[in-house]
């Protein structure tokens, strides 16, 4: 048989087999983002808890690091969709070329394998029923603005709208198995979610919660049991939302060093429009504990702590130093990385003015001050003052898909930092400038 004779039979088969198999409507969607950072800064030291790490005069430091997110949804109906996510960091330079890791290939030569998964889930309705669900890795956020957890998850969510009425139950896994080595649904890190919704008129909705952190590592370690109540209104120009949450149960490491746990969190929120733009203003609060580990009571919000990526945040504060930032990319540093402040809790006020000057011109500004709710290191200082952040931002649409940032912050650190650094020395104030670039499709 000859090769013509070969190619033909294959090319028949081939289509024998297509039109053999029923039809199905697909739509492929493609989403995704890049984003550039250029910084420099003298805060290449900071984290939780221990700032400063080391030096007292940090010097100057600049970093270029991009982020690119491709997301793929393959479309049977609106009732029915696979959800893919990934995500490629890199820092310019990196380890000199070093390959195969998260967050490489951005040295000489590149070639890195670093392709990294985001979400991988089904979005579907279940048929005959108004609930909505979500089966496997996601993105979540609880109902207070992230200062639980806000992050990527394993896990099952049903939503189901029933009038004014939301209401969502889920679970997540965090964690299986020590290390993640091993994996026998025995030593598990877990987390249980009820959410309602309602809204008494299009201005006004009331929302509750109930979550249950378990951390069953090593033997029933931790369990936080979370109850919040959450409003948001609205009053002619000015938008306002409260929550209160308040935590129970226990915490610890180990079985012998459980401690019974009781916190609570509150904020209040408020943005009106004023002129051009919008004036905003909010207050957080979230308590810490003094014993410094000792005694067998713990009053710190709490965090799930102890997994890769694990995280919260309050990325509306919009602040780039003080607080995370949600532009942060592997230089993701601040002074207060968690609202539990490595068991200090957290007092945080800020103000704020977002200004349209034109249709692609923009500008902001924006104040924060931080102190620590309880303090449970000695340091020179009883204060527990953090201190004040300014930081100011003008972006520019160059095209409707792509966004040039200019941003500026300096910190004026307050009197808990006093002669904390190395030798006794007092940290000199942080600050950072950066040029950004954010492009979406």
């Amino acid at each position: 048989m000859n090769f013509k004779k070969a190619a033909a039979i294959v090319t028949a088969a081939g289509a024998l087999a297509a039109i053999s198999v029923p039809a199905m409507a697909l739509e492929n969607e493609f989403h995704g983002m890049y984003r550039l950072r250029g910084i420099m800064s003298n805060f290449q030291n900071a984290g939780a808890p221990a700032f400063p790490a080391d030096s007292a005069d940090p010097k100057t430091m600049t970093v270029f690091e991009q982020r690119a997110r491709l997301q793929y949804t393959a479309k049977v109906s609106d009732d029915l969709k696979l959800i893919t996510h990934f995500e490629m960091d890199s820092s310019w330079g990196d380890n000199g070329g070093a390959t195969g890791g998260r967050g490489l290939g951005g040295g000489m030569g590149a070639d890195s394998v670093n392709l990294e998964t985001k979400n991988v889930y089904l979005d579907f309705n279940i048929p005959s029923t108004p609930v909505h669900a979500k089966v496997g890795i996601q993105a979540w956020s609880d109902a207070y603005k992230g200062i639980f957890i806000n992050d990527d998850l394993a896990g099952a969510f049903f939503d189901a709208n029933l009038g004014g009425l939301k209401t969502t139950a889920g679970f997540a896994r965090l964690q299986d198995g020590p290390s993640n080595a091993n994996p026998v649904g025995q030593k598990t890190g877990d987390l249980y979610v009820l959410d309602a919704k309602y809204s008494l008129t299009k201005d006004l909705t009331l929302g509750g919660s109930y979550y249950l952190y378990r951390n069953d590592m090593n033997y029933k370690t931790s369990d936080v049991h979370m109850v919040g109540l959450n409003a948001a209104a609205k009053v002619g120009p000015v938008a306002m939302d409260a929550f209160a949450a308040i935590q129970a149960g226990e915490v610890g490491t180990s079985v012998a060093n459980k401690k019974d746990l009781l916190a609570f969190a509150a904020q209040v929120a408020a943005k009106a429009t004023v002129g051009p733009g919008a004036l905003r203003a909010s207050f957080l609060y979230a308590s810490g504990d003094n014993n410094n580990g000792a005694g067998s009571k713990n009053h710190a919000f709490q965090n799930p702590a102890g997994y890769v990526g694990s995280s919260s945040n309050f990325y509306s504060s919009n602040l780039l130093l003080l607080m995370r930032s949600v532009y942060a990319m592997d230089s993701d540093k601040a002074i207060v990385m968690t609202t539990n402040n490595a068991n200090q809790g957290l007092m945080l006020g800020t103000l704020g003015f977002d200004a349209n000057i034109t249709d692609k011109l923009g500008a902001s500004v924006n104040a924060g001050f931080g102190l620590n709710a309880e303090r449970n290191t000695t340091t020179t200082s009883n204060s527990k003052y953090m201190g004040t952040e300014l930081n100011a931002s003008i972006n520019y649409k160059l095209f409707a898909n792509l966004t040039a940032t200019l941003d500026g912050a300096y910190v004026i650190l307050g009197d808990r930092f006093k002669n904390t650094a190395t030798a006794g020395a007092t940290p000199k104030d942080p600050y950072m400038t950066e040029v950004m670039l954010n492009y979406a499709f």
